[in-house]
């Protein structure tokens, strides 16, 4: 998991990203609905506008049959009309004189596909738009076929209309999504407020789990905090992404947290531990493992403590682990774990030297250390002792917070 800080403008710009594809997939959808609709509301309305007129011109032309060659029957909008009986046979019929051929010829294709029962179909020729029709004449066997042209004007109110349709609809549909803006945004602030809570809870249990094994082990938590720091500094020259560097931050802070489980009269022994005690106290490992092991915020704090007296020539504990098969994580802080040792006053010693420090490390190189963090640790060692080493456990606090609030929050 990264720290809120860094995923946070990911955060809010998938939000963003994401309402802005919503409405405008939203916004389409609710224009083509509106499109279908209005299109289909139109189209009825057209053809209840060609069948009133094609009832009209079907009685017209009843009465004035004997005269449909001169030319006077008024076909009022339709180019076509056609009056077929029962059985399918041209009773009358009448063109308009400017119908082109290719007007002419697709309406006989559709003459042809006419099956019976009324139906009506929109269709354009040369720009223009026309509606062919076929109903039932009144209560009689007879039928209407015929071809009626919208006229211009009222075309382009109804395309107007649909425009103004689909414009409206896609708007709401806008609108709404400006209105849901906020409050995704609103709802994202909460829950980043209640991730910090998490997170701070988190940091609460992984800083008192340290600290009271800590002060029961050493009656301090300077070393808790330093070498946590050193641990950062260390893993941070090295190139360790901070995925890593988070989870080492658990481990140092807590890389001997099953001490809890030890007795006083074992952990505080001021003298040499018996085979049989240093039996008991090595067990501190598996402790803490199975304490980490219950929170999955800490579970990454495994590696460490797992592996943090392991030696790289095999010969530590408790499962005597050699070279790569140390977690590097693990290698990383048996480096930085006996140096703070080492140049840390303890109630039974005083602090090293710097140079003893080194010197003493070095002896371990290949043998407790791994010689490629050792080198990186010795590139960086006189930066982190005067950083560090210097300081009072107010100050290594101060450091450990800094570094929990850039990894964390």
């Amino acid at each position: 998991m990264n720290s809120l800080a860094a995923v946070l403008p990911g955060i809010r710009r998938q939000i963003l990203i994401r309402l802005a594809a919503f409405g405008t997939l939203l916004a389409l959808a609710a224009g083509v609905v509106s499109y279908v609709f209005a299109v289909d509301v139109l189209d009825s309305l057209v053809h209840r506008m060609a069948v009133e007129q094609a009832t009209r011109l079907t009685h017209v032309m009843d009465r004035m049959a004997g005269r449909m060659n001169r030319g006077e029957v008024d076909l009022g909008g339709f180019v076509f009309a056609r009056v077929i009986s029962a059985q399918g046979d041209t009773i009358q019929e009448r063109w308009q004189d400017e119908v082109g051929d290719t007007l002419r010829g697709r309406v006989r294709d559709l003459i042809d596909q006419t099956v019976d029962g009324d139906r009506h179909l929109t269709f354009r020729d040369g720009g223009r738009l026309f509606i062919f029709v076929s109903v039932a004449i009144d209560d009689s066997q007879q039928r209407f076929l015929g071809i009626y042209q919208i006229d211009d004007a009222v075309h382009t109110t109804l395309n107007r209309q649909v425009a103004w349709s689909v414009a409206g609809v896609a708007l709401s549909a806008i609108l709404a999504l400006a209105v849901l803006v906020p409050v995704m945004l609103g709802l994202e602030r909460r829950v980043i407020r209640h991730a910090r809570d998490a997170v701070d809870a988190n940091l609460d249990a992984l800083l008192t789990l340290g600290n009271a094994i800590a002060q029961r082990d050493s009656d301090t938590d300077a070393h808790n905090y330093r070498v946590t720091v050193y641990a950062v500094r260390l893993a941070q020259h090295m190139g360790l992404d901070d995925k890593a560097i988070r989870h080492l931050i658990r481990g140092a802070f807590l890389h001997d947290v099953g001490k809890i489980g030890i007795s006083d009269a074992i952990l505080l022994k001021p003298a040499k531990l018996t085979d049989d005690e240093f039996a008991v106290m090595k067990t501190h490992v598996t402790r803490g493992l199975k304490i980490v092991g219950r929170s999955r915020w800490l579970e990454p704090a495994a590696a460490v403590i797992a592996g943090h007296h392991e030696r790289f020539d095999g010969s530590g504990y408790p499962q005597g682990l050699a070279g790569d098969a140390i977690p590097l994580a693990a290698r990383i802080f048996a480096v930085v774990d006996v140096f703070d040792a080492l140049t840390s006053k303890r109630p039974y010693k005083e602090p090293l030297s710097l140079d003893e420090a080194k010197a003493i490390l070095a002896e371990g190189r290949g043998r407790h250390f791994d010689p490629v963090v050792l080198d990186r640790f010795f590139e960086i060692a006189d930066a982190l002792y005067a950083e560090c080493c210097i300081a009072d456990e107010d100050c290594a606090r101060r450091q450990m917070g800094a570094e929990l609030h850039q990894r964390f929050i």
